[in-house]
């Protein structure tokens, strides 16, 4: 890390998966280049490499947004990968709302999903022509599924 208290914050708090995934960010050239916030109620740490990738802790929650390049929009990481998969986004993630009010909330979004093991090919994919188009459809895919008030009649 680039940083000391960054780095105390991210050892004492992120899970496991979230640090790995940071330390291959920095092993492939990616640098902090900022961060605000000091505790899991709500913090963002930034790196830039050939894209940007920003982490995001939010009431014990860790998120991940990637934009293609440095200056450009981040997108929510699950729609890239359902984006990426080609496939609708129902198929890769279950339909919001079927958790129990007393499961707890998944420590990593997407639930289930290693950012290690996916970040990497989704960085290569995110370069591609396209990636704007498969994204905007998997976010109406999740926001129909997320609110059915809203899907076309």
């Amino acid at each position: 890390m680039d940083d000391p208290e960054v780095d105390e914050f991210l050892q004492g708090f992120a899970p496991g998966d979230v640090r790995d995934t940071i330390a291959w960010l920095c092993a492939n050239g990616y640098t902090l280049r900022s961060h605000r916030g000091d505790g899991t109620f709500g913090a963002e740490v930034v790196y830039i490499g050939e894209a940007k990738v920003l982490i995001t802790v939010d009431r014990s929650q860790w998120m991940l947004d990637i934009a293609p390049r440095p200056d450009a929009e981040a997108w929510q990481f699950d729609l890239l990968i359902a984006a990426q998969a080609g496939r609708p986004y129902v198929e890769v993630f279950p339909v919001p709302g079927t958790r129990s009010d007393v499961d707890p909330l998944p420590e990593q979004l997407p639930d289930g999903v290693s950012w290690r093991e996916t970040l990497p090919g989704i960085l290569q994919w995110v370069e591609r022509e396209g990636v704007r188009v498969a994204v905007d459809r998997a976010r109406d895919e999740r926001s129909r599924l997320m609110w059915p008030q809203t899907r076309e009649r």
